[in-house]
């Protein structure tokens, strides 16, 4: 369900690519030094903005340097380290625990069977250092479960479930800053549970599997349905951008930067993708249709 938070990576200064290169590999450094190989199959791109975003706002004393990986044996990639990177590293493997336990119980994945086994030994340390996260987690996991089990078309409800969980995340303590990330998370974690959705509507109406769109589709006119998704989506991110415009982010500086440009243009990325190969299948399917004698 991770994977939407990006940058637009045409629209980036110099500095601020470098900058996110920093995050990106100092992150998954972090998870392969904390949870091993599996740790470090669960690198994201949302977890590397929460990383980002929590050290543009609280400006930690920071390690950075370079280095070369598996991945990158020519070349060495910048690395930075800092306090919230460490802190997004644990909410990686923490929410792919559950991303891997749910694979196998909804696809019987026994690879995703494993990795859940080898991450679960990190659970009782993880609930010691974040408690609090890792009940809203497991709370709106099990509500979010029970919604999708009983087939809810209720999308605010659905959306409050997944939105409540990646509120609890990208709010690292309580403190003036607190309510702020919590109302950014929720709605982030809206646009994520409906983009999730609606980039995998075909292929989970071929497997039969739960789609929180699909009444929706079956309910309106293509076009229509296309509008309301969009409309859905905006709805989400505008709410995100309104809490982000209460932080005091420099815009000015490579985090910035990046930050401005994730939540204004790099979230689209894939809706951009997806929206115009319905559009092109769309288009082929009328062709045909019209060309067609008889019909």
């Amino acid at each position: 369900m991770f994977g939407y938070v990006t940058v637009w990576h045409k629209g980036l200064s110099p500095a601020a690519k470098e900058c996110y290169q920093g995050f990106y590999c100092g992150l998954c450094r972090t998870l392969r030094a904390r949870y091993g190989l599996t740790g470090q199959l669960a690198l994201s791109y949302d977890m590397t903005f929460a990383a980002l975003l929590l050290s543009a706002l609280y400006d930690p004393p920071a390690k950075t340097g370079t280095g070369r990986c598996a991945a990158h044996p020519l070349k060495a990639r910048p690395r930075t380290d800092n306090p919230y990177v460490g802190y997004a590293a644990d909410m990686t493997a923490l929410l792919a625990h559950y991303n891997f336990l749910d694979n196998w119980q909804d696809d019987g994945s026994h690879a995703s069977r494993l990795l859940a086994g080898r991450l679960a030994r990190y659970l009782p340390d993880l609930k010691n250092r974040w408690p609090r996260q890792c009940r809203a987690v497991q709370t709106q996991l099990a509500a979010l479960g029970a919604l999708e089990k009983a087939q809810s078309a209720d999308l605010d409800a659905l959306c409050n479930a997944f939105g409540a969980l990646l509120g609890a995340v990208l709010c690292p303590q309580e403190d003036v800053w607190a309510p702020v990330l919590t109302r950014m998370g929720r709605a982030l974690g809206g646009f994520i549970y409906l983009m999730d959705a609606y980039d995998d509507l075909e292929r989970d109406a071929k497997s039969g599997s739960f789609n929180a769109l699909a009444a929706l589709a079956k309910g309106l006119p293509a076009p229509a349905f296309e509008a309301r998704c969009k409309a859905l989506l905006e709805q989400q991110m505008a709410l995100c951008a309104e809490a982000f415009a209460l932080l005091p982010i420099v815009k000015d500086t490579p985090e910035g930067e990046l930050l401005y440009n994730t939540l204004y243009t790099g979230v689209w990325g894939r809706y951009t993708l997806r929206s115009a190969a319905r559009q092109r299948r769309s288009g082929k399917t009328t062709k045909g249709k019209e060309a067609t004698p008889g019909e």
